[in-house]
């Protein structure tokens, strides 16, 4: 969902790309950088690879919930997590996530402060409970930001077009899970189906401006045929992922036994009127460690009833003495639209406030919609990580070209930076 405020004022394209986004670089490189501690994240393995525990299912969900408990304390500020018994934990978690793009397609450019569709702004609720015999299970209640929320910072509490009020369809997760150790997890209410982030298997560190959906970072923009006239079709069109969604739905997900998993559901979309279709899915997914390279993948094939049925899979890997890594990502429909994805990626502790991530990736497209034969886009990321505040800084250029099937369409540019908090 792309949140979007007024446009701003329209500024030289050549000042607009330089001033800005030096005086970020030079405000990471001179502010922040020598004054945080340093500070090191994530869950250092047996074999020295350092996985991010985010982006890792079996550290989240194979852990027995006091471990868990214990982990989160020492990652967040304890105010947000409540004692509600001796086996009874509530924690309040969220991110800020903002990104200012300079969008421009040679007939409608325009710049804009937008809640960053690459991983949109939340706040949440989890309620686990330690059962008998390590049973555990879990509430969890999930919600987007407004759009007004970001509005209302360049209008003074003003809003514009945007909904001041929450909406459902903004509601991210209401589901709840039973885990049961050497088994599985039982998840049932509004959240992700067993596909859901299957084609975002990513170790960069560079997520929040460059993955697999490569139209996240000029998300909701429209485009326009070569003469001028507008195709009535979103930019994200063009740029399929065929990755999963969040449903109603049952799904249940095996413990990992010697790094696989397997995960299946079954639901239907209810937040959105007009959607009856039943949608259901299976997935594969795998991950392990070799010294000091780790590599994780997946593969997932979805029912999704009216619409066409989709399978897809993503795989990546790391080598943590140099910090080198990759991402891969394919997938393809029953009418015919496939794509492929690529990302070399570098991570390096330049400062002593985190890591400086880059990327460079590449996305090929064929016959995503109905208007266009092919598609690609090429872009280069950055990051800089601040561990001791939970912050990281990010820039991002892209490139998109769409092929028309009868009409040329207009290709375009993006120049994008932010910044997001996480607690």
């Amino acid at each position: 969902m792309n949140f979007v405020v007024p446009v701003l004022p329209r500024k030289h394209p050549e000042t607009a790309k330089t001033s800005w986004l030096g005086g970020l670089l030079c405000l990471v490189t001179t502010g922040f950088m020598c004054i945080a501690p340093s500070v090191v994240t994530g869950q250092e393995s047996d074999s020295g690879v350092n996985f991010d525990p985010s982006q890792s299912w079996a550290y989240n969900w194979i852990g027995n919930w006091r471990q868990r408990v214990i982990n989160r304390h020492n990652r967040i500020d304890r105010l947000l997590s409540w004692k509600l018994s001796d086996s009874t934990m509530a924690t309040f978690y969220g991110q800020l996530n903002v990104l200012y793009r300079d969008y421009d397609d040679g007939i409608d450019p325009f710049t804009a402060i937008v809640n960053n569709p690459n991983s949109p702004g939340r706040f949440g609720l989890n309620i686990e409970s330690d059962l008998q015999n390590g049973v555990g299970l879990t509430i969890d209640i999930e919600t987007g930001l407004r759009r007004s929320d970001y509005d209302a910072l360049l209008n003074r509490g003003n809003a514009a077009n945007s909904s001041s009020e929450w909406n459902r369809t903004l509601l991210r997760k209401a589901e709840i899970r039973l885990s049961v150790p050497k088994v599985g997890f039982l998840s049932f209410g509004q959240g992700s189906m067993a596909g859901d982030g299957i084609t975002g298997f990513d170790f960069s560190k560079t997520v929040n401006v460059a993955s697999s959906s490569v139209s996240d970072s000029a998300s909701g923009s429209p485009t326009y045929f070569s003469n001028g006239a507008a195709t009535q079709s979103a930019l994200q069109s063009f740029f399929p992922t065929f990755d999963a969604s969040r449903r109603f739905r049952f799904r249940f997900d095996m413990a990992s036994r010697g790094g696989l998993s397997w995960s299946a559901s079954a639901g239907r979309e209810v937040l959105v009127e007009g959607n009856s279709n039943t949608y259901a899915d299976v997935a594969l997914r795998y991950e392990t460690k070799w010294r000091r390279f780790g590599i994780k993948g997946g593969v997932a094939y979805a029912y999704n009833d009216a619409s066409p049925d989709f399978f897809s899979g993503s795989v990546a890997g790391k080598d943590d003495n140099t910090g080198l890594n990759f991402a891969a990502a394919a997938g393809s429909n029953m009418q015919g639209a496939r794509y492929g994805y690529l990302k070399i990626g570098m991570i390096r502790r330049v400062f002593r406030a985190g890591d400086t991530a880059f990327s460079f990736d590449h996305y090929a497209g064929h016959e995503p919609q109905a208007l266009a034969s092919a598609s690609s886009s090429t872009g280069i990321g950055i990051t800089q990580h601040i561990d001791a505040f939970n912050v990281q800084v990010f820039a991002t250029y892209r490139r998109y070209d769409i092929t028309g099937a009868v009409n040329s369409i207009q290709g375009s540019d993006v120049v994008a930076a932010g910044f997001r908090v996480t607690w």
